[in-house]
């Protein structure tokens, strides 16, 4: 029962919502995009439908999901597979593999939370987390240089309450202005401690960047939001 209802959030990702945020990407001329938090391609897979994309830096932490990455992405030129997180530094974290493995996380979770205790029930588990371990984890500034990547057309980030953290590394590429769209996925319960949604909002108009679009997940309660560096 728990592959199930898995089974069946995965498919209303994949053939619903990240279609629904691919119909207004096709419209931006993207050439070059960065996906943190790919998990098993599903946004990956629509990136590389876009007529104008030539390459995609993806990366996935989970050693499991990564494998099917490299199982069908792997002979594709166009895309580049990273086996480890990004974070506001390099060195290593423990990540928290949730039975719902798009939902696995190095945020640290407040079990008193209602959508904790919900999602627990969806899954039919006293507890939805089922392992742990370390990851290595690197500032995309550096993966940036490293790649000698100078021009980003988007930033997708989905890292499950980590999304400052990620943004807290990249800071000389956004003083440099070469990412023109981010899209980033907000966390609409209160599951992770010390996730501030207003913290993120702050630091995306900091860097003048402007909301352009939002996509709602119509089960879950989280949403992507599109923004666009101004002029």
């Amino acid at each position: 029962m728990t592959f199930l209802i898995r089974n069946v959030i995965d498919k209303i990702d994949f053939f619903y919502h990240q279609r629904k945020i691919f119909k207004v990407l096709k419209g931006l001329n993207l050439k070059v995009a960065i996906d943190i938090g790919a998990h098993k391609g599903e946004f990956l897979s629509y990136l590389l439908k876009l007529d104008n994309i030539e390459k995609i830096y993806a990366f996935e932490p989970q050693i499991k999901i990564f494998n099917e990455l490299v199982s069908k992405f792997s002979n594709n030129k166009k895309v580049v597979l990273n086996n480890f997180a990004i974070s506001h530094e390099s060195g290593n974290k423990i990540i928290k593999i949730n039975k719902l493995t798009s939902t696995s996380t190095f945020s640290e979770i407040s079990e008193k939370s209602l959508w904790f205790k919900l999602k627990n029930i969806i899954l039919l588990s006293q507890n939805s987390i089922d392992d742990s371990y370390q990851v290595p984890t690197q500032k995309l500034d550096s993966y940036i240089h490293e790649q000698n990547i100078h021009n980003i057309d988007l930033l997708k980030i989905d890292t499950e309450g980590h999304e400052i953290n990620v943004l807290n590394g990249l800071e000389n590429t956004l003083k440099k202005q070469t990412i023109k769209y981010i899209l980033i996925e907000i966390n609409l319960t209160k599951m992770y401690k010390n996730y501030n949604v207003k913290e993120i909002e702050n630091f995306l108009k900091e860097k003048k960047f402007t909301l352009i679009n939002s996509f709602k997940f119509p089960i879950l309660n989280f949403e992507d939001r599109l923004y666009a560096k101004q002029n």
